[in-house]
């Protein structure tokens, strides 16, 4: 059976007659009338009655029920394909930190599903320098987070200005340290941060770490605020985090920076 069989079949029988089938389809009648006997001469079967208006037969009543389920699918196919080129049903994949995750991703990921609202969305948090490598190895599409202006291999948009902050705790027994003799508190502090990596991959602004005495990597920016609230060591905190977190009152912003 073809297709076209299905549809010439399915024609007659809605329009109740070949010469409104041939319109429908735009078909001669005599191309509706032999579309319908090589059907029935492929089942051996006759497939419809020819009263006015013409009635499918018992087996004519059981293709028809197929041929709707093969021309239902095959419009749907169609569909999805003038939508896929169109440039949707894709997956738009985001990788986003833990700032944005909080604070940024829910705007701009609705002004996503705007522009492609039938587009699959799929949204996974990790540290910014591993969005970075996703992002290369085309893991994910899209990367939301604090970057460099220039990256290589990269395209950056600023979408906005945050502030990042060195903070300790104020109990933190290198504090006073800190005061008279910034570089000495640092090479007596660990530094809690969400990534190891060496340093020749590090933006050069980051590379203030190298003077920590060490670097512990802790992926949840909570635990690393809750470790720097017992004292225990310092780290960069977006400042609108700090501002959004309660109980902030025995930590300590030793330095102040955009990015």
């Amino acid at each position: 059976m073809e297709i076209q069989e299905l549809r010439v079949l399915t024609s007659i029988v809605d329009t109740g007659g070949f010469k409104l089938a041939a319109t429908q389809l735009g078909l001669s009648q005599p191309a509706i009338s032999q579309s319908l006997s090589n059907l029935e001469r492929k089942l051996g079967e006759k497939l419809l009655e020819r009263t006015t208006p013409i009635k499918p037969t018992p087996i004519g009543t059981e293709l028809l029920k197929h041929a709707r389920y093969v021309l239902e699918s095959e419009t749907n196919f169609k569909n999805q394909l003038h939508r896929l080129k169109d440039g949707h049903l894709q997956t738009l994949s985001i990788a986003v930190d833990h700032l944005a995750a909080n604070y940024y991703c829910p705007k701009i990921v609705a002004g996503f599903n705007k522009l492609l609202p039938e587009a699959n969305i799929k949204i996974k948090r990790m540290p910014a320098r591993e969005i970075i490598q996703a992002i290369k190895s085309e893991q994910f599409l899209v990367g939301i987070g604090p970057f460099q202006k220039k990256m290589e291999g990269l395209h950056a948009i600023k979408l906005l200005t945050e502030q990042s902050c060195l903070v300790t705790g104020k109990n933190n027994p290198n504090y006073k340290t800190y005061k008279h003799s910034p570089l000495q508190f640092l090479k007596e502090t660990p530094l809690l941060s969400s990534y190891l990596d060496s340093p020749d991959q590090r933006p050069s602004r980051k590379k203030i770490r190298d003077y920590f005495k060490t670097v512990w990597e802790i992926n949840d920016i909570n635990l690393q605020l809750n470790l720097i609230k017992q004292g225990i060591g310092a780290a960069f905190i977006a400042k609108s985090f700090l501002d959004a977190t309660p109980n902030n009152k025995n930590i300590v912003i030793l330095i102040l920076d955009s990015i």
